[in-house]
């Protein structure tokens, strides 16, 4: 398929400049849902009446999920109950070839009813027809219109910059520069109790982290239960381009990575095969804790869910990020001592991108096949999904089971603080079986956690309601505040200059051309296959020399092409991020 420039360079950085001049919480032109309304491209599309009588079976597919099916338990029966409506999610990275099974719905017209996919991906399916114009229909829809302006500026830089055909995920109404999380995302944690127990030793460099965590581990080689547990436990299911694991912590080090390169705080880009970039050094640290016996000889074979299941039982000594907190710490387990937190490692430079304002890199639309009844459906689905009752339920669960009101304020239950470290039960009357299994399969969300709700007057998520905040005073933080000197571990990274935050930045780039878009699959099967050898080589002379062997074989492939392409590809966003930063 042919490439498209669809953002230029000026253009980027003229956007990003005049909506950061305009970032209030600004719910835009918001109009009711009946009736007509006019927008940018003139008169806005009839929506269809929404006829509930016969139940609607979607077909959703989804870059992001890590389930397949047809969504159950609690959230599948809310959205049975509202809306006569099934979830049966397509998910690309459990089913085996997840790129066979994107080209092979896209050959076939019909790629899905609601489609999650990243950027670029959205901008190939727009221009193959693939992707339902919502221009007149969107407008029509209030709780998705409170982020028409984040909408409006992603849709500028597709097609011919007039037309509406794609929903950003994640997005706020905080401003591109904000950073409101109470934790920065990846990071190394531990075990508070572990990691006084071994002397709570200053770590200077990941030698003195393997070091610290090889003390835990030979103290602690099984969990109570007896159970065998590592200081690592990785995954192959996330992989897309690249060893996730590996990508992620890389970012502890200053750099992130896309595509082919390497992204630095500093708007600097180099290739992946930088060996003074982040990613050899993370693979190195992940290859020297296998030759330390630190990690989990599941890793190679295993998946996320059998990982959570894993540090829910506490045979997991290092997390590296935020959301894994949910699978074990409580405020009964704070006051313990035993919840994890985060250790600071003294070289480290964090690459922390602000909060997701213009979205988080994936989008949200509808299929071109769908009929006007089911458009009708679809967009009321969505139009929930955005408002507040919808966003509440994705980041808290129901009232009453995970959390209760009173005076205006949200406070999690018991079950609540467990739902992601214990098995909830759920009532059958709410949908029955356990609540983890019965949570959003869809793992995206159109409005991001950190957004406030107008109801409460404080963020989506339920660990920055102030009632949660108070709750999570407990005896962990509190000795963690005292040795460190600041009170959370964004404050402590800032003042010690430690991290970096990026401006989050949604910009439309380049689509792979037909002969880039074969490079980069064969350069991601070696680099992924490379690097989980890599991290089992058997020694360091055996270490060098497959990475090495890669590079070679990569610039066989047409590596250094590939790496051309996306450091043009990135320029745009990297100008953005500028503009955004003056």
């Amino acid at each position: 398929m042919k490439s498209k420039k669809l953002a230029s360079l000026a253009l980027s950085t003229v956007l990003v400049a005049s909506l950061v001049a305009g970032c209030s919480n600004n719910a835009g032109g918001s109009t009711s849902s009946g009736g007509s309304t006019e927008s940018g491209s003139g008169a806005a599309a009839s929506v269809a009446e929404a006829d509930h009588s016969s139940t609607y079976t979607v077909d959703f597919y989804n870059v992001a999920a890590n389930f397949q099916g047809v969504q159950s338990g609690w959230y599948g029966k809310i959205v049975k109950d509202k809306f006569n409506m099934e979830l049966n999610i397509i998910a690309p990275q459990v089913s085996g070839d997840g790129n066979a099974l994107y080209q092979t719905r896209c050959a076939a017209g019909d790629l899905g009813d609601l489609i999650i996919l990243d950027n670029s991906d959205m901008q190939e399916c727009v221009d193959t027809g693939l992707i339902k114009d919502l221009t007149g229909i969107i407008e029509q829809y209030p709780n998705l219109m409170k982020y028409e302006e984040q909408i409006k500026a992603f849709n500028s830089m597709m097609g011919d910059g007039t037309k509406i055909y794609a929903i950003p995920l994640e997005m706020n109404n905080n401003g591109p520069t904000a950073y409101k999380q109470l934790h920065v995302y990846s990071y190394p944690r531990m075990g508070w109790d572990m990691y006084n127990e071994v002397g709570a030793p200053e770590l200077k460099n990941t030698d003195d982290l393997l070091n610290c965590l090889a003390e835990i581990q030979k103290a602690h080689p099984t969990n109570d239960n007896g159970d065998k547990a590592y200081a690592f436990s990785l995954w192959k299911d996330w992989d897309s381009q690249y060893m996730e694991n590996v990508a992620q912590i890389a970012k502890w080090y200053g750099q992130e990575v896309n595509g082919s390169v390497l992204i630095g705080t500093d708007n600097s880009i180099a290739p992946l095969t930088d060996k003074n970039g982040a990613y050899y050094k993370m693979l190195k640290f992940l290859y020297q804790a296998q030759q330390m016996g630190l990690v989990d000889p599941d890793s190679a074979t295993q998946d996320w869910n059998s990982v959570v299941s894993k540090m829910q039982d506490k045979r997991v000594y290092l997390y590296w990020y935020s959301w894994q907190y949910g699978f074990w710490n409580t405020p009964a387990k704070g006051n313990e001592g035993v919840n994890y937190i985060e250790i600071p490692v003294a070289d480290t430079n964090l690459f922390q991108t602000a909060d997701t304002y213009y979205g988080d890199g994936r989008v949200l639309a509808v299929g071109s096949q769908v009929t006007d009844e089911e458009l009708a459906r679809l967009m009321e689905f969505l139009d929930w999904y955005a408002s507040p009752e919808g966003v509440q339920i994705q980041h808290a669960g129901t009232e009453g089971l995970t959390y209760t009101v009173e005076n205006g304020k949200y406070t999690l239950t018991e079950d609540g603080l467990n739902r992601f470290s214990a098995e909830v039960a759920v009532p059958e009357e709410l949908g029955g079986g356990n609540w983890n299994d019965g949570n959003n399969q869809i793992n995206q969300w159109i409005v991001a956690s950190c957004d406030v709700n107008p109801d409460t007057g404080e963020p989506y998520a339920s660990d920055m309601w102030s009632t949660t905040i108070e709750m999570n005073q407990t005896t962990t933080t509190k000795e963690w505040s005292e040795k460190f000197g600041a009170a959370d571990d964004v404050e402590y990274l800032t003042k010690n200059n430690m991290m970096t935050v990026v401006p989050s930045i949604n910009i439309a780039l380049d689509v792979d051309t037909t002969d880039i878009s074969l490079i980069r699959s064969q350069c991601g099967e070696l680099i992924k296959d490379s690097s989980w050898k890599m991290i089992y080589a058997a020694d360091d002379a055996d270490f060098e020399a497959q990475w090495d062997a890669m590079v070679t074989q990569l610039e066989g492939l047409g590596w250094n092409d590939l790496v051309t392409f996306d450091t043009n590809k990135y320029g745009p966003m990297l100008e953005a991020r500028k503009a955004a930063s003056n």
